[in-house]
């Protein structure tokens, strides 16, 4: 009997009842369901755990919205297991299916005849002294930030061992293509479809009109040596993991070792969503 393995945010509204129905609609279709741990310290619910470690599921459903996905991703650590992302709310580029449309798509899905996008992830290390301290996956985007409000960092960056010159800025935000609609469109960075391989390198709030967010092939590696801080300073994966960094030590940013699956979500679609989500032509009556 398949198995599905789903994901959920008991701090959306309604999650609840979806959840519900999740499970009786799985268990109606043949399917056996486990639940995240998590979900179920929060939901009254009568199901097994989710066993990450042990995990033997042909399907991942996340119910809430980007956040909850890429939680799900990260406890995957590279599986090529397809994630069907379910929208509770909220902006959802990642998580396109809604409560509305759910079980048309979630069918298609169980039957294999959904859309699988494949998208490339990005891997980044923290080394001190030449040693490498940390190692984390992400499926959007590598942030380096600072924990005060009023210092900036001085970054050394290099391109492949190019050097472009340090950065002063309040950080910087290396994203894949799929990470462009994230942090880095909020900081002012390119939109990048995601069926590009490349990777955008964009300064978060930079000190110098000459800084400008750059566009880099996927083969190429990133290097950002924190020269001067005056406050903590952290690299954040995907929203999820953080990691000290310190003064001296370099982050290395690359194209991850595998690809994560997305079900459901056509790739045809992605300037659909950005219509949608963003609104654009909201406004195509002007001059009428």
């Amino acid at each position: 009997m398949p198995r599905a393995a789903l994901v959920a945010n008991p701090d959306r509204p309604n999650v609840g009842p979806v959840l519900e129905d999740v499970l009786r609609g799985l268990a109606g279709r043949g399917w056996e369901a486990e639940v995240d741990a998590f979900a179920l310290e929060r939901l009254d619910l009568d199901v097994s755990a989710l066993d990450w470690n042990g995990l033997d599921a042909a399907l991942v459903v996340t119910l809430g919205g980007d956040g909850t996905l890429l939680s799900a991703v990260r406890r995957l650590a590279g599986r090529p297991v397809p994630v069907f992302g379910v929208n509770l709310g909220g902006l959802g580029f990642l998580t396109s299916t809604s409560v509305d449309g759910l079980w048309p798509r979630l069918e298609a899905a169980l039957e294999g005849r959904a859309p699988l996008a494949r998208r490339t992830t990005l891997v980044a290390e923290v080394l001190r002294g030449g040693e490498v301290r940390a190692r984390h996956h992400a499926l959007n985007d590598a942030v380096i930030h600072k924990g005060g409000v009023h210092r900036t960092l001085r970054l050394g960056l290099q391109v492949s061992g190019s050097a472009l010159g340090p950065y002063l800025a309040d950080g910087l935000i290396v994203s894949t293509p799929t990470g462009s609609t994230g942090y880095n469109l909020s900081a002012g960075g390119p939109l990048v479809s995601p069926d590009t391989d490349v990777l955008v390198v964009t300064p978060i709030c930079a000190h110098t009109l000459a800084v400008r967010p750059i566009v880099v092939a996927g083969e190429r590696r990133i290097e950002a040596r924190l020269e001067k801080a005056s406050d903590d300073v952290h690299l954040v994966m995907d929203g999820q993991v953080e990691e000290p960094v310190a003064v001296e030590d370099v982050v290395r940013v690359s194209r991850g070792d595998h690809e994560v699956i997305l079900a459901g979500i056509d790739p045809g679609g992605y300037y659909d969503r950005l219509r949608e989500k963003l609104m654009w032509g909201g406004r195509a009556d002007w001059g009428a």
